[in-house]
């Protein structure tokens, strides 16, 4: 949907990711005034520098990575690779962080990449089909 809506404008992967995340930051503020409140007067130097590199590595650059690759692929593909991220999220988590993976997390990892595989396959026979479908003329005019 990004792609199809900024197609042809001058918008650049910066200014959507830069209002995504005002858009955010002000939904969310108002959503939680006491405990930003609670965060300003109670957080320390490292508290925020957390919150620094968790807003600017996790999201914001997340975002643009986002962005800039929905824009160079089908919206089928983008879909279909963005679901995977609970693969991902769990792979950082279990060589990262010291987390285990119980059986339901293996067996829902396993789902999510086979129904990732298996939707890459649709889509890629249904480019093929559309490639060597006749090309369609426009009518002449007359």
């Amino acid at each position: 949907m990004v792609g199809h809506l900024t197609r042809g404008r001058r918008y650049s992967t910066i200014t959507l990711t830069l209002i995504q995340a005002v858009v955010g930051a002000v939904i969310f503020t108002a959503a939680d005034v006491p405990g930003l409140v609670h965060a300003v007067t109670n957080f320390g130097w490292a508290a925020w520098l957390g919150v620094l590199y968790l807003g600017l590595a996790c999201s914001v650059f997340a975002f643009l990575a986002q962005m800039w690759a929905i824009r160079r692929t089908s919206a089928a593909r983008a879909s279909l690779l963005m679901g995977t991220e609970p693969v991902w999220a769990v792979l950082a988590g279990v060589t990262i962080g010291a987390e285990t993976l119980g059986i339901v997390g293996g067996i829902g990892a396993v789902l999510i990449i086979a129904s990732t595989f298996w939707g890459q396959r649709v889509e890629a026979a249904h480019r093929a089909r559309v490639d060597t479908a006749e090309p369609r003329h426009p009518l002449p005019v007359g």
